[in-house]
Formats: C-alpha cells, sequence, structure tokens
C-alpha cells in the first residue's frame, strides 16, 4: 500500500533512488602497505558516491532536474555529503537523515597498473527498505531510477513493484540498476520478478550473467528480457555495450578518452541514457549519449567529475 508522504514543494523530471555513499578516494600508489606499515599518497579526496546518487549528479551536471531519495546518517560524513548535495544544486526533500545512525561510505585504493580496490560500509543504507521513498516525488511523465539494488539487501521487493506500478500509472520511464558484492549472501536471481515493471534493466556484463544464469551476451539478454525487462543494456566497460529489446540487437563502442578514473563510468552511462531517453530519442542515440557520457566520467578524478555540460557531451560526440 501507498504509505502517507507529505506534499512537496516541487517534483523533478528525473527522480533517482537508492544508495548514497560518501567516496573515499585514495590517489595512486606504488604497492598495498604491509600489515603495520605506512605508504603515502599524494592525496585522499572526499566525494558523494553511491549507484543511485552518482546517477543523479551526472544527470544534475548535464543540466537536467533531478529528485535523490535514500537515507545518510546523522555523522560528520551525512551532514558532508548533505552540504555538497546542495552545493550541487540536487533536489535533496527525499533524503532521510537517521540521527543516530552513520552515512554509508566506500575506501577505494588504486595501486598503479592494476585494477581499483574497494572496501564498502553500507551503515543506514543496509536498512533502507523502499518504504521511506516519498512517493509525492514521482514526476508525472518523468523518469524514475532505481539504482543500488541488490546491495541494498533490505529492499523490500513487494514495497519496491507498488512503488514502480505506481511510476507507470504516472506514465514514467522506469529504470533499473543493479549492484551486489561478490561475498554479499543476496541471491543475484531475486531481481527478476522485478523486471515485468522496468522499462530499461541496465547490469553490467557480471551482473547479467550472474542474474540470468548464462555466459553468452545474447542468452542474458534474452532471459532478461523474456523475464519482463523492456530493453535490457549490458554494460561491458572498455568492450563498449549490448542492447536487446526483444526485436533487435545493439551494440556500440566506447570513445576513446585518456582515463584518469574509471570509477563511476557506469553510472554516468545510466545518466547519460537517462537524459537521451528523456528527449525521446531514438534508441541508437541514446546509447552513443549514454557511451559518450561514460567515457568522460572516467576523464577525471571521482565517479562524476568528468561528466561536462550536455553541450559539451554534444560537441564531444560532434566532434568524433
Amino acid at each position: 500500500m501507498k504509505q502517507e508522504t507529505p506534499k512537496y514543494d516541487q517534483v523533478s523530471q528525473i527522480l533517482c533512488v537508492g544508495d548514497m555513499v560518501v567516496d573515499l578516494f585514495v590517489h595512486p600508489i606504488s604497492r598495498l602497505p604491509r600489515a603495520g606499515e605506512l605508504i603515502m599518497t599524494d592525496k585522499i579526496e572526499v566525494f558523494p558516491g553511491g549507484n543511485a546518487l552518482n546517477t543523479a549528479i551526472a544527470l544534475g551536471r548535464l543540466g537536467e532536474k533531478v529528485a535523490m531519495a535514500g537515507s545518510i546518517g546523522g555523522d560528520a560524513l551525512g551532514g558532508l555529503l548533505l552540504d555538497q548535495l546542495e552545493a550541487l544544486g540536487l533536489d535533496c526533500q527525499g533524503i532521510t537523515t537517521e540521527p543516530s545512525g552513520t552515512t554509508a561510505s566506500t575506501v577505494l585504493f588504486r595501486v598503479k597498473g592494476q585494477d581499483r580496490r574497494y572496501v564498502h560500509s553500507l551503515g543506514v543504507a543496509g536498512d533502507f527498505d523502499g518504504k521511506q521513498i516519498p512517493w509525492d516525488l514521482i514526476p508525472q511523465g518523468g523518469i524514475v531510477l532505481i539504482g543500488g539494488y541488490l546491495k541494498l539487501a533490505a529492499w523490500d521487493d513487494e514495497t519496491l513493484i507498488d512503488f514502480l506500478r505506481q511510476a507507470r500509472k504516472q506514465q514514467c520511464v522506469t529504470v533499473l540498476n543493479v549492484c551486489f558484492a561478490r561475498n554479499s549472501a543476496v541471491d543475484p536471481k531475486r531481481c527478476l520478478r522485478l523486471l515485468e515493471h522496468v522499462d530499461v534493466f541496465a547490469p553490467n556484463e557480471d551482473e547479467a550473467q550472474a542474474i540470468a544464469g548464462q555466459i553468452e551476451l545474447k542468452q542474458q539478454a534474452t532471459v532478461l528480457h523474456e523475464a519482463g525487462a523492456g530493453c535490457v543494456v549490458i554494460t561491458r566497460g572498455e568492450r563498449g555495450v549490448y542492447a536487446y529489446d526483444g526485436d533487435r540487437i545493439i551494440e556500440r563502442d566506447v570513445f576513446p578518452v585518456s582515463v584518469v578514473d574509471p570509477s563511476g563510468c557506469g553510472d554516468c552511462f545510466t545518466a547519460g541514457l537517462i537524459s537521451g531517453l528523456k528527449r525521446g530519442w531514438a534508441f541508437e542515440r541514446v546509447l552513443e549519449f549514454g557511451c559518450a557520457v561514460g567515457a568522460l566520467g572516467a576523464t577525471a578524478m571521482g565517479c562524476t567529475n568528468g561528466v561536462p555540460s550536455f553541450e559539451s557531451v554534444e560537441r564531444f560526440i560532434k566532434e568524433r
């Protein structure tokens, strides 16, 4: 059943719901320290993070009007995060603060010549079940993103299904992005029952394989589409994207850029995809724009700092 919620001052065109994280980025080091050893780095920076929040911020950088719904703690990290989001112009009316809780956080290590390493604490995000979502922020005829699903193990699926149904009643396009840790006890196949309420499902290829139980991309996309997803978009890192809507397959390569930090590129891609969907573009152009935003997201330290304005992304595409 729909929960009682207050009437909000405004409704943004896009609502992002899910994980909100404080990311602590350790600049590249030559190696990880041994037990008891201290290693110096040039800088440790603090940025907003989390799949849903990264996407919301990237959309804001593209000039979109975005609201965020999620949970933070009443600790110093939560206050820092809220200050950053308000400075970025994000609509924070749907963010719940748990006074005695701790804010989700991730420490990201980069060893030169190696892939990133992550250590994550869920904090109050571990208790986010979706019942806190302010339904009054659902945009009429807009777009709703559910991000970080499966990582937030406390999601109440019945609540989420009701929420997605309501979003569709309000003519919203629904987008689902998932994330799960390798040592999580959550069954990735759990999300299959949500897909009949999802217009665009955007897992990466590891997530698609775990959820669909198939190795080949076409088989993965087929299983996920037959489970109900209107369109399946599988992101493949430097190998581009693979999309399937039941009638056709569309594949796109990545745009070559000078990579500074690839963290959050998938979330930036999702932001570009949503921005294109909002404009009603042909899906080939939507994917192209998403790939451009994802590539540009890798050109600066932090998950979203490389994302420029919408007009700059358009120029980037034309130049290539």
